[in-house]
Formats: C-alpha cells, sequence, structure tokens
C-alpha cells in the first residue's frame, strides 16, 4: 500500500519543501534479518550497481537485531547515495496500525537515504493496499503464463481515484518449511513473461519481489546465512536456498530497469550492458517433477503439479550482432537449438534429464558465452527441492 497524503500528514511526513523524486522508480523488497554492517553495505552496493532505487525495507518487529539492520542500511545508503523505505508488515501477527510505528518511522524519515515520492517521504505495507504481490499463477492453476488480470483491475482502480499503482516483478515462489507452508506457485514462464508485461501496462511503480526473501525462492540478491541461523524455520530455508544462488537473474534485470525508466513499452530493445555481443542467464528446478524424494516427511510442495522439467533461459543481443545461436543441454540429452536476434530473447526447453546442465551461445563458428550448472539435475533427493538454479552465462575464453 502506498500510504494516502491524509495518512502521511496525521505522521507528521508531508513536507511540500522536500526535492521531487518520482520518475518512474524501481524497488526491492528487503526482508530485514540479523545482517551483519559489511553485508548490508554489499546489499546497497550491490542494488545501486543494478540500477534500483530503494530498498522496500519488510520490517515487521522491533529487536536488537532488527532495529541493528536498519541502521546499518541507512548509513551504507547514506554513504553510497542509495534509497530506503519502510514497508510495514501488517499480516499475520504484526502490526496492525500505523500508530504502532509512527515513532519509530519518523526518526528515518529525515535521514538523506530515505525515498522521496513527488516530495513525501514513502510508505508501504504487506497485507492490503495498491501493490499487487500475486506476481505468479495461483496454485492449480495448469500450466499457464503468469497472468495480468489482478494488476489489470489494481491499475484500473488507482487510476479511476487517483492514486498510484505499484506493480510486482517475481521469478517464482517456493516455500519448503512446514506442513502448513510447503507450496510452488509456478515459476516456469514467469519472470521472463512478467518483465514484457510490466513495460506494456506501465504502472507508476515497480517493486522486484524480492532481494532476498529465501523462504519464498524469490531473491536476486545476496542471500546471506545469518539471518537463517539458530531457528527451525531457518534451518529449514537454508536447506533448500542456501546453495542456490540467483544473483544470475541480475545479467537481464539491468537491462530491464534501463528500459523501463527509457519509457519502452516492450522488451524487443533489452541490450547487454555489459559491452559483450551478448549476456545471458538460465534457470530450472533440479529435483524431476517426478522425482523420488520419499525421505522428506514434508513431501512435494502443493502445487506441484504446474511444475515442468523444463529449462527457460533469456540471452540478449547487441545491436549490429548476427549468426547467434543457442544450444542446451541436460546431460547426455541435448534439449534443443534456438537462433538468436538483436535484442531479447527468452525461450525454454523441456524435457530435461539427469545430469550436468549446460547452455552455450554460439557465433558462427565460436563459442562466445557458455555455463554449466554447479548442482546437476537429478530424479531423487534426500528434500523436495523445487527452488530454481540460476545460472549466469559467461564469457567463453578459450
Amino acid at each position: 500500500m502506498i500510504f494516502p497524503r491524509a495518512i502521511l500528514s496525521s505522521l507528521g511526513l508531508v513536507a511540500g519543501s522536500m526535492a521531487a523524486a518520482s520518475g518512474k522508480p524501481v524497488f526491492a523488497h528487503y526482508m530485514i534479518g540479523g545482517i551483519s554492517e559489511a553485508h548490508c553495505q554489499q546489499d546497497v552496493q550491490d542494488a545501486l550497481d543494478l540500477g534500483l532505487d530503494a530498498f522496500a525495507l519488510n520490517f515487521d518487529q522491533f529487536a536488537s537485531w532488527s532495529n541493528a539492520t536498519v541502521d546499518y542500511l541507512f548509513d551504507a545508503a547514506d554513504d553510497l547515495g542509495f534509497g530506503l523505505f519502510f514497508s510495514f508488515d501488517m499480516s499475520g501477527d504484526y502490526f496492525s496500525d500505523p500508530s504502532e510505528y509512527a515513532a519509530y518511522l519518523l526518526q528515518y524519515t529525515s535521514r538523506g537515504s530515505y525515498f522521496l515520492y513527488s516530495g513525501t517521504p514513502l510508505v508501504s505495507t504487506f497485507g492490503d493496499g495498491v501493490f499487487n504481490w500475486d506476481s505468479w499463477p495461483a496454485a492449480n492453476s495448469g500450466n499457464i503464463s503468469v497472468p495480468t488480470s489482478g494488476d489489470e483491475t489494481y491499475l484500473s482502480a488507482a487510476s479511476a481515484n487517483s492514486k498510484l499503482f505499484m506493480m510486482g516483478i517475481s521469478p517464482l515462489q517456493f516455500k519448503h518449511i512446514s506442513s502448513s507452508t510447503n507450496w510452488y506457485r509456478r515459476g516456469e514462464s514467469n519472470l521472463e513473461v512478467r518483465l514484457g508485461q510490466a513495460l506494456s501496462l506501465q504502472p507508476d511503480m515497480l517493486e522486484i519481489q524480492t532481494w532476498n526473501d529465501g523462504g519464498e525462492s524469490h531473491y536476486v540478491g545476496n542471500l546471506w546465512k545469518d539471518p537463517f541461523e539458530g531457528s527451525t524455520a531457518g534451518e529449514a530455508i537454508w536447506a533448500y536456498a542456501g546453495e542456490y544462488h540467483h544473483a544470475g537473474y541480475q545479467e537481464i534485470l539491468k537491462s530491464f530497469i534501463r528500459a523501463w525508466k527509457a519509457g519502452d513499452e516492450a522488451t524487443d530493445g533489452m541490450v547487454p550492458t555489459n559491452g559483450e555481443a551478448a549476456q545471458g542467464v538460465f534457470w530450472h528446478h533440479t529435483l524431476t517433477v517426478d522425482g523420488d524424494c520419499a525421505g522428506d516427511d514434508l513431501g512435494k510442495p502443493g502445487g506441484i503439479d504446474d511444475a515442468e522439467d523444463r529449462l527457460t533461459a533469456v540471452v540478449l543481443v547487441q545491436e549490429g550482432q548476427s549468426g547467434l545461436y543457442a544450444i542446451a543441454w541436460s546431460g547426455p540429452t541435448e534439449l534443443g537449438q534456438v537462433d538468436l536476434v538483436e535484442g531479447y530473447n527468452s525461450f525454454f526447453f523441456g524435457g530435461m534429464t539427469p545430469g550436468i546442465v549446460t547452455v552455450e551461445v554460439w557465433q558462427n563458428d565460436a563459442k562466445i558465452l557458455g555455463a554449466s550448472g554447479p548442482i546437476q539435475m537429478t530424479d531423487s533427493s534426500s528434500i523436495c527441492n523445487y527452488n530454481f538454479q540460476v545460472v549466469a552465462l559467461e564469457k567463453w575464453n578459450e
């Protein structure tokens, strides 16, 4: 939710003399955990390098560890010139009224790094309001692409009432913590489609879900071990997320953010941001849908019937480049080959089989990019893990 000016005024937050900072902001949802100062600094620097405007800090409780992490983040953001704003968690047993956190909020809104929108400190909440967190198909919807019906409803209602709409972008949602939190929200045909949907719909703001939510498996940034240590839930999350690094998504997100800020309404013009002829990433879950994970007491997640044994990839090709194509393997099986064109190329191959997963990009008779996932595709595992392995394609040097 983006608070209306009446509520902000009651909290003492409307300040017309503040410098305007509107435009087309892009945020990433940031889960506040017990994170070290050095790791907070690294997260802020990485977000700046990606082109983000701010972190939306998911804050749900007053504790020494949460307060310390917030201070570390604001100190780093002040030093580096990055934005932060609070997203107070009003779901479940957390906050229920703005009065519960108003005094705490006011300690930070005068900081140089507190993000302003049109001169007003931005505050959001998780749990209600004009932000569509639902960036995946509903469970048991079948093999469909992420729909935009919810976004269109929010956007229309917000526009009709002169309100702002923030649209979410996310790769998947997989949670495997307990019998009541064990589900899979389809990630196949999601992120690579969602980018184009956001450019087409042109909402007021975008929020990437998320920077570091290991519990729901949709992190695109660093996943530090510190917040997951010392609790049963944290250890369960680390078991299915700790070795599954997702920073590879940033290979395409930086170009997407540039396209968004330039006002592009389609992904066609997205090109490499690293100065190379091509740049890309691929992702997939590493346990086959029908794989054996009978040793896991939680069993397979609800919604797993919507999953597919498929590899998804996005490759960006620089203007003026030709003769490029990609090939993918899963174990001994060649999954397929696809020609690449200038700009944005998204493709997928089904039929993955056990073994090392590899994608290569060739230009005529020379391999220019390639990578193999460090975690092999398998048909049996001690844990029913359907998190994605995300692999950045690397420049090939013979």
